[in-house]
């Protein structure tokens, strides 16, 4: 969905079809979708706890990205957590299986 459907619905809503969406009602779409990317993002300690997981995962051949996404999404943004990440599964895919 787009920012113009998006907008459109939410002048539909408050019957602005005309006019400008009223400074409240953007106010209130800013804090929620600010609360709301604050409640899906994983902090770096979330992910060193479980990054673990996420490899084995990917070493048995699942996709992990999808299993865990926000993981995968912070993997992305943080040099750090994607450096351990990345570590991490150079030793499990180079270690001796016996």
């Amino acid at each position: 969905m787009s920012i113009k459907d998006i907008t459109n619905k939410i002048q539909a809503l408050f019957h602005h079809h005309n006019s400008e969406i009223p400074d409240e009602v953007i106010r209130g779409l800013i804090r929620s979708l600010e609360a709301a990317e604050e409640e899906e993002c994983l902090t770096c300690e979330d992910v060193f706890a479980v990054v673990d997981q996420y490899v084995e995962i990917e070493v048995r051949g699942e996709d992990a990205a999808r299993l865990m996404p926000l993981l995968r999404e912070h993997l992305n943004g943080c040099h750090d957590c994607c450096e351990e990440y990345e570590a991490l599964l150079d030793v499990i895919q180079h270690s001796d299986p016996a």
